[in-house]
């Protein structure tokens, strides 16, 4: 899905920008965050492709490129992977399809402040701190897809209200997660 495409009728991803939008967020990252910019840095072209996948989200203008402001919003959910990869990056992808409240593939402002915050708060539900791992990220993926009572793919205002609610209290959020969710279930089964 893309923002210029109807969710219904979505521009097919071969056709995005992916690379370009990566390659650019790396260069000006160098000296924005440079921290980042290394981490990044030794992505493999899938991994490009799904940085670009989630900075695309932010090119609220469509052109195939951050502008400052975009990459700084950017960076506060990049920020919060731990080694950022392949697979975290998809994982991030996935996140952010649900929190993609009104499907348009663009995290809007208000989007946002969601999305920081419940990856903020899911950081210490996880115990590392404050950067997520791919088996965490995992983890919140399963979190999401239970959540949605309505298999629709995204959150609706109630389901978002029973996830923040939930991590206000998060370890006994994720106890109850633990017991009750079946795709909890199946990765703790997998370890």
């Amino acid at each position: 899905m893309n923002h210029r495409g109807h969710p219904k009728k979505p521009i097919p991803r071969t056709q995005l920008p992916l690379e370009r939008i990566a390659a650019g967020f790396l260069r000006e990252s160098v000296e924005e965050a440079p921290d980042l910019a290394r981490q990044l840095g030794s992505l493999n072209e899938l991994g490009m492709r799904e940085l670009g996948g989630v900075l695309g989200r932010f090119d609220s203008r469509g052109r195939g490129e951050l502008d400052a402001r975009e990459r700084l919003l950017a960076r506060r959910v990049l920020g919060r992977l731990h080694k950022p990869g392949v697979d975290s990056l998809a994982l991030t992808n996935k996140v952010l399809d649900y929190l993609d409240l009104d499907m348009s593939a663009l995290i809007e402002e208000d989007e946002l402040e969601l999305c920081v915050e419940i990856i903020e708060r899911f950081c210490c539900a996880g115990g590392t701190g404050n950067r997520l791992t791919s088996r965490e990220l995992e983890i919140l993926y399963a979190v999401l897809r239970h959540l949605d009572k309505d298999g629709n793919g995204q959150l609706d205002a109630m389901e978002r209200q029973a996830l923040r609610k939930g991590l206000g209290s998060p370890q006994s959020f994720m106890e109850e997660h633990r017991k009750s969710n079946p795709h909890i279930q199946r990765l703790l089964a997998q370890q």
